[in-house]
């Protein structure tokens, strides 16, 4: 059986490294409520995130943590019969910033923020429970920066990124497979015939590194410009599969899957016909695997223009190289491999926020932003729901004491409608598909931020 082991862990691992649309963008709950706006001037710690040369104008060392919590939800049908609804459930982004003035003009500042993930939850009895049935993508940066003011209008920085990454996946390989087969003993029909379950669990941690600049053409404006590099990741993780073999395949000592075959042992004759035919052969069986993912590279743009003293505006334009994610590669003992093809797009994400004192200790804060969608339609999963997203964000932040702030934020995700073929391969290794619509996506986001000052 080493071979369907090997052949089922390709698999597993192909459902649970990528997904429609797995940026995460939720750095700040001031950041969230102003879709993001920060990247020319964020003015606090936030900066090691938005653009790390802003922090070469803070004068005094400064520390900012918050969390987001997000749940997103829709509406899903499977060849226009509707399933219960995908509901993930709330996940939480928590973050970390802290900025510290150097001499000659420099600044120290390190962030712990998240920048790519996903998950999805289906019904156990869902009818595409053999593409995904539970997928979750954890990803962590650690993100230290070294700034320079080389100019009263000009600031510049480097940093590295440190990525770790951990993915799990449930699936039910072939689910809603009916086996009927015709022997001497007449017709014998087996239902989910292979009751297997399986999950796959790893990690990893990679490097990248992200340059930034600041110019102030003017004192009341600031623009900004941000290069975030690709990371390459090499994930190592252990595949489990559990369940059994239903009774009526005995006898067949090469049932043929998708990668392969399972050779049955003939420790038990097929039952003859009125006796029990759900004589089971258990499978629990385990192994190790890799699969090397490449994270995109982006640029992000964006001004920060103050109006007046107490009103501001902002604006962003991110571009992510989706389609540097030409396949992801799978290599697994025994010298099996497989290479997925994605076939995505490259995106533009475009946000702008706007920003009101309306006392000396309270703030305003209302933004939108519009997020594209890189999946391709010909290559999906539904680990993740496809289509673009429009966000409106509004929050509020409280000037506690001179040197405290908090800050709170809540945005709304509406998801357009999509539809899809998902393509995947039944028993016999051959091609089948499903069309999969999903509808009334949304997702709600809350955040909260503290900030101090030194």
């Amino acid at each position: 059986m080493k071979k369907v082991v090997f052949t089922a862990l390709v698999a597993t691992i192909a459902s649970a490294s990528f997904g429609a649309g797995f940026g995460i963008y939720e750095a700040s709950a001031r950041g969230n409520a102003l879709g993001g706006a920060l990247v020319g001037a964020a003015g606090d710690a936030t900066a090691n995130y938005y653009n790390p040369a802003d922090i070469a104008n803070a004068t005094n060392i400064q520390l900012t943590a918050g969390v987001t919590f997000i749940n997103p939800y829709c509406d899903v049908e499977v060849n226009h019969k509707s399933q219960d609804r995908m509901n993930s459930g709330w996940f939480t982004v928590p973050t970390f910033y802290a900025t510290i003035p150097l001499p000659f003009d420099f600044a120290f500042g390190w962030g712990n923020y998240t920048e790519f993930g996903l998950g999805s939850r289906y019904a156990g009895d869902w009818d595409l429970a053999a593409d995904t049935q539970k997928t979750t993508m954890r990803q962590v940066t650690l993100n230290p920066n070294l700034a320079y003011k080389a100019t009263d209008w000009w600031n510049v920085s480097v940093g590295l990124r440190g990525s770790w990454i951990q993915f799990i996946n449930h699936k039910h390989p072939y689910a809603g497979t009916d086996l009927v087969r015709e022997t001497d003993f007449g017709t014998l029909t087996a239902h989910d015939p292979f009751n297997i379950r399986t999950k796959l669990k790893g990690d990893d941690w990679g490097m990248g590194w992200n340059v930034g600049t600041q110019v102030k053409p003017f004192d009341n404006l600031k623009l900004g410009l941000v290069y975030r590099s690709q990371i390459k990741h090499k994930i190592k993780g252990r595949f489990d599969m559990n369940g059994n073999v239903d009774g009526n395949l005995e006898g067949m000592l090469n049932v043929p899957t998708p990668y392969g075959v399972i050779p049955m042992p003939a420790s038990q004759a097929l039952p003859m016909v009125g006796q029990d035919p759900h004589i089971h052969q258990d499978m629990r069986l385990h192994g190790r695997a890799s699969a090397k993912l490449r994270l995109p590279d982006s640029i992000s743009f964006g001004a920060n223009w103050d109006v007046t003293d107490r009103f501001r505006v902002g604006s962003v334009v991110t571009y992510t190289r989706w389609s540097s994610v030409k396949n992801i590669n799978f290599h697994i003992p025994g010298g099996y491999g497989y290479k997925l093809p994605l076939h995505w797009k490259d995106t533009y994400r475009v946000g702008i926020g706007l920003e009101y004192d309306v006392l000396d200790w309270l703030t305003t804060r209302v933004g939108y932003t519009f997020d594209e969608d890189p999946t391709s339609k010909s290559h999906s999963t539904t680990m993740l729901p496809c289509g673009d997203r429009h966000i409106i964000g509004a929050g509020l932040g409280f000037k506690i004491t001179e040197n405290l702030r908090f800050d709170v934020s809540y945005s709304f995700i509406r998801m357009n409608n999509t539809h899809y073929w998902v393509h995947y391969k039944n028993y016999q290794g051959e091609s089948e598909k499903k069309y999969v619509s999903y509808h009334n996506g949304y997702s709600h986001l809350v955040g909260a931020s503290l900030s101090y000052s030194f």
